[in-house]
């Protein structure tokens, strides 16, 4: 009796799962499409749900597909052609190779709405020579980047920087970094990865170059993997400046940064009109990011031995007193 009762059991939570996963299929599907989880593109997504809503998108009439690649953009396309095969009525994009992979697999047929995307030109995204495309940049200030080492770092010269090299975005913003440290006194010395096994040798080979402190791109694979490279410049006593306020709060010293919630938000009201039938994705321009704001560790401060930059003192968040 026992065991009819238990089976019986299990059949009924077999229906009902089978009814709940009919009423979910059932629902038009928003898609995420993440190229992997850090705090900035986590932010990205969290503020992107903040956004829906705002903009007056009932989230319980959808089911929001989540997808996370894991840094691996063969993934991705996987990942991507599935939402299209699942006929989204969206997908939301989060970094430069999740916006390339969802674009070529939509191929025009359903809205993508990129966020974190850099410099849309770069991944081949030129508006108007695009079909059903728009989105969001975290496109960086390098200038104020490189003023912000040199107040820390006054006597440096070296700054190094791991970029990945399949990144379309990281060799964009590499080529505008140098550009930005000409006639600065500092010369960045650059080293490229194919994948995130190669960082600790690459951290090494700029450890042993003599770079003064390194310093970040909004390069995701290289983002990923911080604590790996910090765990190596932290014994070298060689400080990072993170490219934004979740890698500071992650163990870098300083950064000029933009608030990756408020970029999500941002792009989910983009994407918000487009659910609507307010607008087409082809009717909203890109949105590029005009707010920065400075931040440091003044535990890492300390830890480094440095002092703050007099001339930073009043326009600094310190990431430790907000913790």
């Amino acid at each position: 009796m026992k065991k009819l009762l238990v089976t019986l059991l299990s059949v009924v939570m077999l229906l009902c799962s089978g009814v709940m996963l009919a009423a979910c299929d059932s629902k038009p599907v928003i898609g995420v499409l993440q190229f992997g989880a850090h705090p900035s593109l986590n932010n990205c997504y969290d503020g992107f749900i903040q956004g829906l809503e705002e903009g007056g998108i009932d989230l319980a009439a959808y089911n929001v597909k989540h997808e996370d690649s894991n840094f691996d953009s063969a993934t991705g396309v996987a990942q991507a052609n599935g939402l299209v095969s699942r006929k989204a009525k969206l997908i939301l994009a989060i970094a430069t190779p999740s916006a390339v992979a969802a674009y070529a697999a939509a191929n025009g047929t359903l809205p993508v709405v990129f966020c974190a995307v850099s410099d849309p030109a770069a991944a081949g995204f030129v508006k108007g020579q695009t079909t059903n495309l728009t989105g969001s940049s975290d496109l960086y200030d390098f200038a104020a980047q490189l003023e912000l080492i040199k107040a820390f770092l006054p006597q440096a010269s070296k700054v190094g920087v791991l970029y990945t090299e399949s990144e379309s975005n990281s060799i964009a913003q590499l080529a505008a970094l140098k550009a930005a440290a000409a006639g600065t006194g500092l010369t960045i010395i650059d080293r490229g990865i194919n994948n995130a096994n190669e960082i600790p040798s690459v951290t090494d080979a700029l450890i042993n170059e003599g770079v003064d402190c390194l310093t970040n791109l909004t390069d995701n694979t290289v983002v990923g993997a911080l604590q790996t490279i910090l765990a190596k410049t932290d014994l070298a006593g060689i400080p990072i400046f993170g490219s934004e306020i979740e890698q500071v709060k992650g163990g870098c010293l300083a950064s000029v940064s933009i608030d990756y919630i408020d970029l999500g938000r941002l792009t989910g009201l983009m994407a918000a009109k487009i659910l609507k039938g307010e607008k087409t994705a082809d009717q909203l321009d890109y949105l590029y990011i005009e707010d920065y704001f400075n931040c440091y560790s003044a535990q890492k401060l300390d830890e480094l031995g440095l002092t703050l930059p007099d001339a930073y003192a009043a326009d600094i968040l310190d990431v430790d007193a907000q913790a």
